[in-house]
This record gives structure tokens, sequence and C-alpha cells, in this order.
């Protein structure tokens, strides 16, 4: 009997130590892919609302620039490769930003100016609609979808573009509004109706109405935001010039230059053309360099840190080779980032998807395209894992677990194409005293929790407001309400703000009543922050009055929504490059399975050369997805 029990007992032990073995095994090394089959077309989440126009990208900054989210109280800094949706708020003081909307469409904002971006292209609405607070800026239109797609409007004006070209708009708050054309045709609309204003025409806006007919100016670069603009045009023209090869989708030519710059192209079957970068450090990986944000359009949306990022982590898919190393596939769909997802109480964890949809996984010097297995292996060198209250961290490769014995714990991890149903909880803001009675509203974007959330459509839930080495006055950390939606628009209170700090303080974004220029460098006054909307459903109901275009304007006959095969028409040097940048070479893109100058509004040049303007009466009216410095970064 004894000697029974003693066999039984040995093969218990033999058949938990095999069972032991088998799980170790399945972490160790992935069971064999799944077969590989030809991948569809592209395609977001069916509950989507972004399309790849619903999304823009700081393309340049340099010196101090902002940026206000439009659930947020507070501006964080911006920095190259910054994701911008509708509803945010965009700022300089002593600097200058460049956002990129894609397609060879661009808006550049001079020192001490402030824009927000009231809509921008997605599902059922194709209008890109932006609001000019104050300073000066450029629009640079290389590819115009339809006339009037693309709409400007300031305090006492509002503009319809009906060509592309090349704009500057001077903005001198509360007070006119200049436009000076350098190219192309527009639409001005005021109090009094509508006119064209043509190539090498200029006009003024007072209080809504126009100072006179549209007159003609000298085209040259008069003053250093001409000039900045001028050598923006010409650096891009000359990144285009000397590409010869064409390795992407037409409407992602924008960024052939400097991928070109950073890596090299190779032809890997049944991929095509890939793009493999150079200088990677041992451990970097895809979405590791960077931080994750979020957005109300798209929810959590990958901010990269290398500087080639945005076309390569918003679009297409990572793959790993023996004497490549990571290489991109690209592929002609936007997404915030094309990684799954899982998640517990504990933490984040994500991979890249590969060219078939599935988790790429990277194990002893091979890379599975097709893993199935039920769980991920946390042996994976293509796996980031980050602790639950570090998925905003402002560095994701510095906060990233590395450490063995953690991740060997994590064997349970199912990757999921579901978007992360959490969100923000808030944001803690810092009330830091400027001179005077203005205050800074600065951000910290890495603070508060998480809470549940439908996903993509909705701001942060709170924010807190903290008082930091202020005399005026103490605050405990209150609570301020904040909204993507809905805001009001009364007067700004002035002077100095005191908080008891025995109950909440109410701050409201304020549209009607921005700040001026010279206050954004330092904030905005007292507690009253000005912010911007999101979207313009209608723009009166935002509080901000604008002048319809009128029924009778057309632009000239040409075929828009050509995709970008037209590119834009750049100036440089008094000179307008055109042309087209290259066609596409016909390969097939796929997608795997779903998932120092303010402000000025002097004449300029000659007024005896006259234009017979036009006017008409017009009444008012998948996968979804440490500090940087501001100064000097650009897409190159």
């Amino acid at each position: 009997m004894r000697r029974a029990v003693i066999i039984i007992a040995a093969l218990i032990l033999v058949f938990s130590a095999s069972w032991a073995q088998q799980e170790q095994q399945a972490q160790e090394k992935p069971p064999a892919a799944a077969p590989q089959q030809q991948p569809g077309p592209a395609q977001a989440p069916q509950d989507a609302k972004y399309t790849n126009d619903s999304v823009a990208q700081v393309s340049f900054v340099e010196g101090k620039t902002f940026v206000q989210r439009a659930s947020d109280l507070g501006f964080e800094e911006g920095v190259l490769n910054m994701p911008v949706s509708e509803g945010d708020r965009l700022g300089t003081a002593e600097g200058r930003m460049e956002i990129h909307f894609g397609r060879g469409n661009y808006i550049r904002l001079d020192n001490d100016s402030k824009v927000d971006i009231l809509n921008l292209p997605k599902k059922g609405d194709s209008i890109a609609r932006i609001r000019v607070w104050s300073g000066s800026v450029y629009l640079v239109v290389g590819t115009l979808a339809k006339e009037k797609a693309i709409e400007v409007h300031t305090a006492d004006s509002s503009f319809y573009v009906l060509d592309k070209g090349i704009y500057r708009i001077n903005v001198r708050e509360n007070h006119d509004t200049e436009i000076l054309v350098f190219r192309g045709l527009i639409e001005a609309a005021g109090e009094g109706g509508s006119t064209l204003v043509k190539a090498d025409q200029r006009l003024e806006v007072t209080e809504g109405r126009f100072s006179g007919k549209p007159s003609a100016f000298m085209a040259v670069a008069d003053d250093a935001f001409d000039r900045f603009n001028q050598s923006r045009d010409t650096e891009l023209n000359q990144q285009f010039a000397k590409n010869g090869r064409r390795y992407l989708p037409e409407e992602l030519g924008d960024y052939e230059s400097e991928l070109d710059d950073n890596g090299e192209w190779r032809y890997v079957p049944p991929y095509g053309d890939v793009w493999i970068p150079s200088g990677l450090d041992e451990d970097w990986r895809p979405y590791w360099n960077g931080r994750w944000c979020w957005l109300g359009m798209s929810g959590w949306t990958w901010l990269p840190y290398d500087p080639w990022g945005w076309v390569t982590f918003h679009y297409g898919r990572w793959h790993w080779g023996i004497d490549m190393g990571w290489y991109w596939i690209p592929m002609n769909m936007w997404g915030p980032g094309w990684v799954d997802w899982w998640w517990d109480d504990m933490y984040f964890g994500w991979a890249p998807l590969s060219y078939w949809g599935y988790p790429g996984v990277l194990f002893g010097g091979r890379f599975y395209g097709g893993y199935y297995g039920n769980y991920y292996p946390y042996g994976s060198r293509a796996l980031t894992v980050v602790r639950r209250d570090q998925l905003k961290s402002p560095n994701v490769a510095r906060v990233a677990v590395r450490d063995t014995a953690t991740l060997s714990t994590l064997t349970k991890m199912s990757l999921t194409n579901r978007t992360v149903n959490l969100r923000p909880s808030g944001t803690r803001i810092s009330v830091q005293p400027m001179n005077g009675n203005r205050v800074m509203l600065r951000s910290d974007g890495a603070s508060g929790g998480l809470v549940q959330g439908r996903g993509a459509g909705q701001g942060s839930a709170g924010t807190t407001v903290k008082r930091e080495g202020s005399a005026q006055g103490k605050s405990s950390g209150t609570q301020a309400k904040s909204g993507s939606s809905g805001r009001s628009s009364s007067g700004r209170s002035s002077g100095s703000s005191k908080s008891s700090g025995s109950g909440a303080r109410k701050i409201r974004k304020d549209e009607a009543a921005p700040a001026s220029s010279t206050s954004l460098a330092g904030g905005y006054r007292s507690a009253t922050v000005a912010g911007a909307a999101t979207g313009l459903q209608g723009a009166a109901s935002q509080g901000l009055r604008t002048y319809p275009a009128s029924p009778l304007i057309h632009g000239p006959s040409l075929s828009y929504g050509d995709g970008g095969t037209v590119r834009a028409r750049s100036f440089s040097g008094g000179t307008y490059y055109g042309g087209s940048r290259g066609s596409s070479i016909g390969r097939y893109y796929p997608s795997p399975r779903s998932g120092g100058s303010s402000a000025r509004v002097s004449p300029r040049g000659s007024s005896s050369a006259k234009s017979a303007p036009s006017r008409s009466s017009g009444s008012s009216s998948h996968g979804s997805s440490g500090s940087h410095s501001s100064g000097g970064g650009r897409r190159r």
C-alpha cells in the first residue's frame, strides 16, 4: 500500500513538472504563425469619426509656443510632432510655430499670435475652419478639396479660400484685419457683403467694414515674418526637388524627404519598398520613444519624439528582420497609433501591429508577424509595458518596465484591438504669477488619474488648479470645470485673483473676449481663461460672429479633390515654383484588419492700381491608439 502511494505521488510530481515546463515554453517560444493571407484595405475602428485629415501635426517650433487642448484649461509646451485636433488653441509668445495639415497645407504663426482650430475635416464634414484671434499667420494651401473648404475667421471678417495659394492675415486684436494674397484667390466677407481678393492684392477690414476696394501691393519679403515664411517654403521646395524615386503614396509625399534624410529604402517581398531608420538605440522599438496624449477625436494618440515619427507611427506597420532591424511598411490610412493593447489594474502594455494585422512578436532573433497565441509572450522585444499611473508619462522609454522578474509575472496578457476605454480624469494646473496682474496657467499633462469612459469623443473629467508662489492669496487645490462644448462668452475679470480656499472656484474659458496677444506670453489674466471650442456647430452658438460666404462667388474652373496629384505652388525668393510633386508609382498600400514682429495693418505697396471686385449683398449672420525643448525643433 505504501509503495502504491509513493508511485502515485511520483506520477503527480512528473505531470506537474511537465505542465510547468509547457507553460514556460509557451511564454519563451511563440507557436507557429497563423497562415498568412493578403490583408484587406486599411480600416479604422467602425465608430471612429476621424479621417486622414482630422488631426494635424506641429511640424516646426521655435522659441516659446503653446498648445491648449479643447478640454483643458492650461497650456502645454508646443513640441515637434505634437498632434493638433479641432478645438485646440495654438499660441506663440517669443517664437514661431508651423502646423502641417497634410497634402501641402500649412499654417504658420508669427510671434505673439493666437489661433483656434475650430474644425477639421472628419466623416460627414469636409470643412477646415480656423479662428485667428491676434497676430500674424501665413496660410499655405497646396491642396483644396473643393472651393470654400477652408475658412478663416477673425473678429471682424471671414475669408473663404477659392484657390490654392499663399495668404497672409494680420489681426490687431479687437481692432482690424488685413489680408494679403501672394498667390491664389479668396473671398472676403464682412458687414456689407463679400468681395474677391486676387493675387498681389490686399484688403483692410475694420469692425466688419471694408476700408475700400482691394488694392495692389508688392509681393516681396517686407518683414521678418515674410522672410521666415519664404525660408520655410524654400526649404520644403529644396527637399522636394532633391528626391528622385517616390516610395510613398502621393498623399504622403510631404514626408518623402525626411525619411530619405533619416534612413534608407529597401525592397522586401511581399511588402514592397520598406524604410529602415538609422541610428536607433539597442532597446528601441516602435511606440517607445515618445508619449501618449489624449485627444477628444481619436482617443489615446501617439506623440513621437523621433523627428521622422509622424508618418511612420500614424500610417503603416512595423516589422523586424535580420541584418535590417526594425523597418516600416508604408500604408495610407491615418491612425492614432497602430498597436494592440493590454491592461489590468496595475499595468498597460502594447505591441505594434504587423502587416498582417496581428501584434508583432520579436523573440529569439525572429519576428513573428502572424502570432496567434492566446497569450502574448512577455519576453517579446516588441512589447512595451508601463505602470498604470505612467500611461501619461512625458517619456515612455524612461518609465517602461525593463525588469525581467516583473515582466515574467505577466503571463496572461491577451492583447486586443479594442480602444482603451479609459480617459484622463483631469489635469493639474499650476497658477504661476507673472508681471502685473497676469498669471500663467501651466498644464501638467502627466498628472491626474484615469476614469472609465466611452473612449474618444470625451474630454477630461476635471482640472485641479493650484496656485504656486503667489502673494495674492492662497488657493487649495480646487476643482475647475472644463469641457469641450458650450462655453460661456462672458467678459473677463480684471485685476488680481484671490481664492479663499473654502469653496470651488469656477474657471470658464472665455471665447468672446480673449486675452491680448502680449498677455499670452504670461498666460491669461486673472482666473478667466480663454480657450477654443470643439468644432463650430454653428458659430453663433459658440459666441463667434462670422460673415457668410456669398453663393454667387465662385473660384476658377479647376479640378478639386485631386488627392494631392497636383502639388502646391510655393513662394520662394519672389518666384513661384509650380509643377507636380511626382506621381504615384502605382503601388498597393494595404492595411490589415480593422481594429519678431507683431501684427500690423499699415498699407503695403502702392494703392494706385485698383481692381474691380465683385460684390454681393449678404447678411451677418485600430488599435487606437523626458521633457522636450521647444527651441529650434523642426520637421526636416
